[in-house]
């Protein structure tokens, strides 16, 4: 086992409670744990992208569980694929067709199994928690961890002039702890876009902003949820409901949805239980997948969500979308005035470097 400290490689008959003969600290994991030190530490350098991006403790969690599924799959295939040629060696020697259909059942059983594997995720939030507690109290919080506050700060001399502001642009999120990171990697700075949770986070300068907002007929939204029943709602309210934006400016849904799930199976949450009704923007393909699982915005790296939603909402400038003319059309019944966009967290949303993607 290496140790993250010195890098020294050690049996473990060489290590003494928990602690590396070299330079003596000690190990957060050891054998017969599920994770060691050196891929917990790599799964934490993975979603803080090396320490550039702030971070959530439940993007860490999928992350774990992204790594643990590799793992898991790469055995019984491996050991299939032993089966399936020593199978095909006898069938040879025997000159026996029925080997050969053996060989080959065994194969297709295989990739069939590969598919069959879990959707849902591999490490429960208990033991997550277990593991987090362990490696902090070792080798104590991790960089670039977002933490809020437990009390909201104190508005500040300057939110009293935050009406005279204008953004063309909001980002409106079904959780805080997506506001959360939005803000904490400065998004809304970059980007000179509102962000803001459904539910009035954050707490402080929330109503001001949303009443800043509403005032601006050439606004455009942005709703960026979980592939959840919930989630996959956000546009539609925010569309139609009088207390955000009535009709008057168009919405664009920019995920997830459960359309995007394919990359990301083996990280899908049960769903809470019961019939989704296909309504309220979601359809009936929707409606049957939701009813089973959920899939949350944190299982993508918050690099990729970063990068993917800043296309998304430079997309519409770039293409030129005449925003009065879409409020305008929205007046009318229906949802016409919210726009899916499909393509913003793609089928390479979860990899490690997301290509040459960047803010420049």
């Amino acid at each position: 086992m290496i140790c993250i400290r010195c890098q020294n490689d050690s049996k473990a008959r060489e290590r003494s409670n928990k602690r590396c003969p070299s330079c003596h600290g000690e190990f957060a994991f050891d054998r017969g744990d599920a994770f060691t030190d050196r891929a917990f530490q790599s799964a934490v350098d993975s979603v803080s992208a090396e320490g550039r991006i702030k971070w959530g403790v439940e993007h860490l969690h999928y992350e774990l569980c992204r790594r643990k599924r590799r793992r898991g799959t790469r055995t019984p295939m491996l050991m299939t694929v032993a089966i399936s040629l020593a199978c095909v060696v006898i069938a040879i020697k025997a000159a026996s067709w029925a080997f050969v259909l053996l060989a080959i059942a065994a194969a297709v059983a295989a990739f069939s199994w590969k598919w069959m594997l879990r959707k849902t995720v591999l490490v429960r939030k208990e033991e997550f928690e277990a593991i987090w507690s362990r490696w902090v109290s070792v080798h104590g919080e991790p960089k670039g961890r977002i933490v809020r506050r437990e009390r909201p700060a104190k508005p500040r001399a300057a939110e009293a002039d935050l009406g005279d502001y204008s953004f063309d642009r909001a980002v409106i999120c079904d959780r805080a702890r997506t506001v959360d990171l939005l803000l904490a990697n400065n998004f809304h700075f970059e980007n000179n876009c509102a962000v803001l949770s459904i539910a009035g986070y954050p707490l402080g300068p929330f109503e001001t902003v949303r009443t800043m907002l509403k005032r601006n007929p050439k606004l455009q939204v942005f709703a960026l949820h979980d592939a959840s029943a919930d989630g996959c709602r956000l546009a539609h309210r925010l569309a139609h409901d009088p207390a955000w934006f009535g009709g008057r400016v168009p919405v664009t849904d920019v995920g997830l949805r459960p359309a995007h799930r394919e990359p990301f199976k083996g990280l899908f949450l049960p769903a809470g239980g019961g019939r989704i009704p296909p309504e309220d923007g979601i359809t009936p393909e929707e409606a049957a997948w939701l009813t089973s699982y959920t899939l949350e915005l944190a299982a993508i790296r918050p690099e990729q969500v970063l990068k993917r939603l800043f296309r998304a909402i430079n997309r519409k400038d770039t293409e030129e979308v005449a925003t009065s003319a879409g409020a305008d059309s929205g007046s009318s019944s229906g949802d016409s005035v919210v726009d899916y966009d499909s393509s913003s967290f793609g089928s390479d949303a979860s990899d490690s470097d997301g290509g040459a993607d960047s803010f420049g």
